[in-house]
């Protein structure tokens, strides 16, 4: 959506004041939405600890292995060389194999061994393995990828491994184990599941319903009504305002929840979604139901969806299987009430902001056009043509994104 530069520079400075008016006030109606976050307390992990509390290749962890890397493999040469003065390199194989790594799980060291120098004097951080092609783990370990290290500290004081581990949690590894009394083990996604998406998204096979019948994502337009929830959690018809993203060829990774009322819902992991870990509502059901990442759900949780035929009434389901797949295609059409109904199923509008009233709060400024253009007219147009135009993040979401990773914490704002 192109705009004026006189109304961009409008828009910019009211997101900026709405922003900083967020968080230092509720931002909204929602559970906790605007409460004081405490200061966050480093709690050293303790032997055989894991976090996240899953298994190392699930969803919410690195997840799945994509195959082992040789050294004369055409892939060997998307992994990056560690050259980073302030890390030991064990390097017992002799031929350099523990400076090859993927690009993320270089990122994530580098910020780890700035972390270990500042909380130990004197101290470097050390790793003893990386990538190899040698045999000495199991079949599908990530270290034939790059994508997991095993680190210490270079004095071998095990009494810090403990503490080693939580700051490699907070630098931003996928998944930290405190395998061994010998080593801490890390890993990472891997680089093309994780590529920067600002936006979340759905493929263009999800399917709508509007005011005027049935639409897939891919057909959906700026201006179509389509069904939605309010603040009452009763459901409603509002109409689509924008693209947050729209890109027909891009590849995503999506995950899909496949429900027990065999409605499913494919999306990006980092996609905002309502859920319970009960099936119990109120008459609202929104205040028994929590808006988290997609990745977050688990099987045996419950999700909202509409019950038979589409459109009467909102009920939980209970998430039973969950699955990974790579799609052609990325769609994330931002509705007045800020969330969507699709392929039955309730979910946000909203991505990588993990507060969605604080999402909702900010795009006020993108509603507000919207509106505006109702009374308007030759605002109306420029509304729309971003049907046609647009390919990728909207402008406004970059403009977010990159205020937003500056003065929000990673709980609140996901960075890749």
């Amino acid at each position: 959506m192109k705009l004026l530069p006189p109304f961009s520079s409008i828009c910019s400075f009211a997101f900026i004041i709405l922003f900083i008016t967020s968080l230092t006030h509720a931002c909204g109606p929602g559970r906790g939405s605007g409460s004081r976050r405490k200061a966050k307390k480093h709690t050293p992990l303790v032997f055989k600890q894991n976090v996240p509390n899953v298994s190392e290749n699930s969803l919410g962890a690195s997840g799945m292995s994509e195959g082992r890397i040789k050294r004369d493999d055409a892939k060997f040469k998307d992994l990056v060389r560690n050259h980073n003065a302030d890390i030991v390199f064990k390097n017992e194989e002799g031929d350099g194999s523990d400076y090859h790594m993927t690009r993320r799980c270089q990122d994530k060291l580098n910020s780890l061994a700035v972390s270990v120098m500042n909380n130990w004097k004197g101290v470097m951080l050390r790793v003893t393995e990386a990538w190899n092609d040698n045999n000495s783990h199991a079949k599908d370990s990530l270290h034939y990828e790059g994508r997991a290290v095993d680190i210490t500290t270079s004095d071998k004081d095990r009494a810090k491994y403990g503490m080693l581990a939580r700051l490699a949690v907070e630098a931003g590894f996928d998944w930290v184990y405190y395998e061994s009394r010998g080593h801490i083990h890390c890993s990472v996604k891997s680089d093309s599941s994780v590529a920067i998406k600002i936006g979340g998204c759905f493929p263009g096979t999800g399917v709508l319903q509007t005011e005027t019948g049935w639409k897939t994502m891919s057909q959906v337009v700026a201006g179509d009504s389509v069904l939605s929830m309010n603040s009452n959690g009763k459901l409603e018809y509002s109409p689509v305002i924008a693209f947050i993203d729209r890109n027909e060829r891009e590849l995503e990774r999506y995950i899909t929840l496949h429900t027990e009322d065999k409605k499913d819902i494919t999306l990006t992991s980092k996609h905002l979604i309502y859920m319970s870990t009960s099936n119990v509502t109120t008459d609202d059901v929104t205040d028994s139901f929590n808006v988290v990442y997609a990745d977050d759900v688990i099987e045996g949780d419950y999700v909202l969806v509409t019950s038979d035929p589409v459109g009467e009434v909102i009920k939980p389901t209970r998430v039973l299987t969950i699955s990974e797949h790579t799609i052609q295609g990325v769609y994330a059409p931002l509705t007045l009430n800020g969330n969507i109904v699709v392929d039955g199923v309730v979910v946000s509008c909203y991505a990588v902001v993990s507060n969605a009233n604080l999402a909702h709060v900010v795009f006020a400024p993108v509603r507000g056009l919207h509106v505006l253009s109702q009374y308007v007219p030759w605002l109306a147009p420029s509304t729309h043509h971003q049907n046609f135009t647009q390919n990728g993040v909207h402008w406004y979401a970059k403009l977010l994104y990159n205020i937003g990773s500056t003065f929000l914490s990673a709980e609140t704002l996901h960075v890749p």
